[in-house]
């Protein structure tokens, strides 16, 4: 597992039974759970300080972590869940994500439990778009977002929307995501392909609201079968990070 550089080492729906006489009431999507970029202390100038990082998890799988979204009793659907990711090293960058990627995965499930792609794109070469319409691609840096410093090199953030997911959750109650994309081969290292780095930020010093920031992230295989609690600090990083994330949702009620 590796957090910065490749150089770095470690570095449901469920059924809602309102009787039929009851109407439903939904409201508008709202930003229920914002962990989004760190917007103070970034990159290797804050020393110390820094709070943003970036993670994966290599061959060995992929890293996911977890929120959760209003109280507990209430009802929400999720539309839409927003991630960050930071591709490249000291020699390469890619134009453009499909340069790296073969395809971009969103990953969603009960707490703690093995995952399974809800929303999946396929990525082309030379190309951000895609053909599903529930996946946009942006690469946040060319519209002036601040690039990530991986040991002197500036690299680009792009952010990734799944939207158009309409999944029925249990307000306060712990779920676990993952995005994640399969790399394409690198060349001259046979066996080899880029690796997935998801855009992380440390809470304490990242001067935005982190809902639901706990300092643990998780391991899964490959397959998605959940492994163990990852925290940062220690493996790769000198604090404790959360994976960065906007879930849009809105609450249903019967009256």
């Amino acid at each position: 597992m590796h957090a910065l550089s490749q150089r770095k080492t470690l570095s449901l729906c469920f059924v809602l039974g309102f009787a039929l006489a009851c109407p439903v009431f939904a409201a508008d999507p709202a930003l229920a759970v914002d962990r989004g970029l760190a917007q103070a202390n970034l990159n290797n100038a804050a020393g110390d300080y820094r709070s943003n990082v970036r993670w994966s998890f290599y061959d060995s799988g992929f890293l996911g972590d977890d929120f959760s979204v209003g109280a507990a009793g209430e009802s929400w659907v999720i539309d839409s869940i927003r991630v960050w990711t930071v591709p490249g090293a000291a020699s390469t960058e890619p134009q453009h994500l499909g340069d790296f990627y073969q395809d971009v995965r969103l990953y969603f499930g009960g707490d703690r439990e093995s995952l399974t792609p809800i929303v999946a794109a396929q990525l082309h070469a030379g190309s951000d778009a895609v053909a599903n319409p529930h996946v946009r691609i942006s690469d946040l840096t060319k519209s002036g977002a601040a690039s990530y410093d991986d040991f002197g090199t500036n690299l680009h953030v792009w952010q990734v929307d799944f939207t158009g997911l309409s999944l029925a959750v249990q307000g306060g109650v712990r779920y676990s995501f993952a995005a994640f994309g399969l790399g394409r081969p690198m060349p001259n290292l046979a066996g080899k392909t880029y690796a997935w780095f998801n855009a992380a930020s440390n809470a304490e010093f990242s001067d935005v609201r982190q809902d639901g920031a706990d300092g643990k992230m998780l391991l899964f295989t490959s397959g998605g079968k959940f492994e163990s609690v990852f925290d940062g600090k220690g493996a790769g990083w000198d604090k404790s990070s959360d994976i960065d994330v906007q879930v849009f949702a809105h609450k249903v009620s019967a009256q």
